[in-house]
């Protein structure tokens, strides 16, 4: 699906900020427009760039029908405001399951709370996993950003592209080792399927050879070594493990006498070095498996021996065998009726809080091939024996009832994969995300309507300021050219085209001010040479330049109050940590352009003064530079002039004016 003429050439642009419907990355439109919520892609094509944007867009009926209205820190971002852009509603994908990693100052208790009672997370859209070194992805729940670090398919296949979270959508939130604890029972399936050398052997992410394989007990015992490896890399708080294995009957390999230990890297301690002999020790024998019995066995041990306040977690490492109940002229492996499994691990969930993660070894292809394979080397055409051909269905039932956690499948890597990540942390299941509930539009329609009606400036101020930034270029130009004979280098770097081309936009707003603020401050304070960048207290310093008395013009102010208000207007927008003296420097820069001490946020002549005295400082500085580079040099022992003392620059970090919550703000594309 696409969005016909949803471009700068008749789409207004209006910005909103404060709290609503409109922030993030969700954008509004006329339900005119747009007859459903979709996600959607918007691909601003300024500053040399085509990153495209996953956006969330939201029908509103009371919007005019050729608005679009955007959260003012994503305008800003992508520069929407000075650059061409594009906007298509797209098919996003839904994920079975979504894996976020909290961040580091919550709790793992404190970022579930969050992330189940988000109303804002069912419907979000987000891009994942392009394949082409794509950068972290965030989601924002409730103020804190949460690392996306996997989604899945409901096959367990990784998931890329355009997603957007399902109200069926199961949601984890892991925590690293350092910030989590969590006692773990590993239960290790070593009836006689694990004996089957179904599983290609892959190793650092390459295949030994088509045809070697390994058993399914010989790639459970990499996984379990990959672990320990990233817990030795771990000093986390306190974790108690256990492993066990089993088939009619269980066993606790470690620790070495019946309960839990501590597995931890401090010196003397051989609890890592006990658990790697552990996993040797592990082995396939003939009998069939009671999963219920196991799962009993390692409630048990987590009830008498965890630690009280951690997370208790039971991992079951099986290839899933049948597990329906056979009939007596059947043979083969099954799961025994000592136990019922879904109702042992339902109940373990509910009265004891233990958590099961379920990872599946092999699957219907990696089994389908070896025994073609099988069939082929024997001249022979079978049927498979049913004990050995894997069955998942047994464990994705117990994941089910036992908080909803993650379920793996497949070979070396996929174990490896896990179990790398169960040694550096915890996942703890939230499952579908909370009721969708957006918020209402922050702007008034009617304050848009006007808004939007302001899309022209007069013909002349137009000229005019096309006149001035011409001759402010020229100088620009002049200087670049002549400062590399006199100086031996050019006193400003060459400045990208767009930078040069948003110099030209007069500002119709406080958006389209700080815009072209942050432009000017990139052409002529960030690529001005660093000798001269920043004022300098040491004279010798000074006496030191190829040209000393440039620092006059350079020093005296003029330029300082560009870079000062970008840093007033763009480091803290949100006007948390202004301070009074702070707020007087700026409020007396905005005196001498303006004639007020404050500019509201849609006063267009206002902010048209202050970059109309901001342009003239830049050309008077320009052209006082240029007179000392084409000066003849002084005589042979003439002094140079002497170095000014600098002025500082304006250096607040906060808008002088208190700004509203929410604010309309139009962003005119062009002229």
């Amino acid at each position: 699906m696409s969005l016909p003429g949803f471009a700068p050439d008749n789409t207004r642009l209006i910005t909103a900020t404060g709290q609503g419907l409109v922030a993030g990355n969700r954008l509004a439109l006329s339900a005119r427009r747009l007859p459903a919520e979709t996600a959607g892609v918007l691909l601003p094509r300024g500053a040399g760039s085509d990153r495209s944007v996953a956006v969330r867009l939201v029908p509103v009926p009371e919007l005019p029908e050729d608005v679009l209205v955007v959260p003012e820190q994503l305008a800003l971002e992508y520069g929407l405001a000075d650059a061409p852009w594009k906007l298509s509603a797209v098919e996003a994908a839904v994920p079975a399951t979504v894996e976020l990693e909290s961040p580091a100052e919550l709790s793992l208790d404190e970022a579930t709370r969050r992330v189940q009672n988000s109303p804002l997370l069912s419907g979000h859209v987000f891009a994942y996993g392009d394949g082409q070194g794509q950068a972290d992805e965030w989601i924002d729940v409730g103020g804190h950003p949460f690392r996306v670090r996997s989604v899945t398919d409901r096959s367990g296949q990784a998931l890329n592209g355009v997603l957007s979270i399902g109200s069926e959508t199961r949601i984890g939130v892991f925590a690293p080792g350092v910030r989590s604890a969590v006692d773990i029972v590993v239960l290790a399936d070593c009836s006689g399927s694990m004996g089957a050398n179904d599983i290609p052997d892959v190793r650092e992410g390459f295949r030994i050879r088509k045809d070697l394989r390994v058993t399914r007990m010989e790639a459970l015992k990499r996984a379990l070594r990959t672990m320990i490896d990233a817990r030795a890399q771990v000093d986390g708080l306190v974790t108690r493990f256990a492993l066990v294995r089993f088939d009619l009957t269980t066993q606790v390999l470690f620790p070495g006498r019946d309960g839990m230990a501590e597995v931890t890297t401090a010196p003397g301690d051989r609890s890592l070095e006990q658990l790697r002999g552990a996993v040797t020790l592990l082995k396939h024998g003939d009998q069939p498996t009671d999963i219920g019995k196991a799962l009993h066995r390692a409630g048990e041990l987590l009830y008498r021996h965890g630690v009280p306040d951690n997370d208790k977690l039971i991992v079951l490492v099986s290839d899933g065998a049948h597990w329906a109940p056979m009939s007596e002229d059947r043979s083969g492996e099954s799961v025994a009726g000592t136990e019922d499994p879904v109702s042992t691990m339902e109940e373990l969930h509910t009265e004891l809080g233990i958590r099961l993660h379920a990872v599946g070894i092999s699957d219907q292809t990696l089994f389908g091939r070896w025994w073609d394979d099988y069939c082929k080397q024997q001249k022979v055409r079978l049927q498979p024996p049913q004990h050995l051909i894997p069955n998942h269905e047994l464990l994705q039932q117990l994941v089910d009832v036992a908080g909803g956690d993650r379920h793996r499948i497949g070979g070396v890597e996929v174990l490896e994969e896990y179990f790398a990540e169960l040694g550096s942390g915890v996942v703890r299941s939230v499952g579908a995300p909370a009721q969708r509930r957006l918020p209402a539009l922050q702007l008034d329609p009617g304050a848009v309507t006007a808004a939007a009606r302001r899309t022209t400036v007069d013909p002349s101020r137009r000229e005019l300021w096309e006149t001035r930034v011409e001759t402010v270029l020229g100088l620009y130009s002049e200087i670049c050219a002549a400062s590399v004979p006199r100086l031996g280098y050019a006193l400003f770097d060459a400045a990208p085209p767009a930078d040069l081309q948003r110099l030209r936009r007069i500002a119709l707003s406080h958006m389209d001010f700080t815009a072209w603020l942050a432009a000017a401050d990139k052409v002529f304070h960030e690529r001005i040479h660093k000798s001269v960048r920043f004022p300098k207290s040491d004279p010798k310093y000074v006496a030191k330049l190829p040209l000393p008395a440039l620092v006059e013009p350079l020093w005296d102010g003029r330029l300082g109050e560009v870079h000062g208000l970008r840093n007033f207007f763009l480091h803290n927008p949100e006007h948390e940590k202004r301070t009074e003296e702070q707020n007087r420097q700026v409020g007396e820069v905005l005196l001498k352009h303006t004639g007020k001490y404050a500019v509201g946020e849609e006063d267009a002549e206002g902010w048209q003064r202050l970059q109309g005295g901001l342009l003239g400082n830049l050309s008077a500085v320009l052209a006082d530079v240029l007179d000392l580079l084409v000066s003849p040099p002084p005589g042979q022992g003439e002094p140079a002039p002497a170095p000014v003392e600098p002025t500082a620059p304006v250096e607040p970090t906060a808008p002088a004016a208190p700004a509203a919550a929410a604010g309309v703000r139009l962003m005119q594309q062009g002229w």
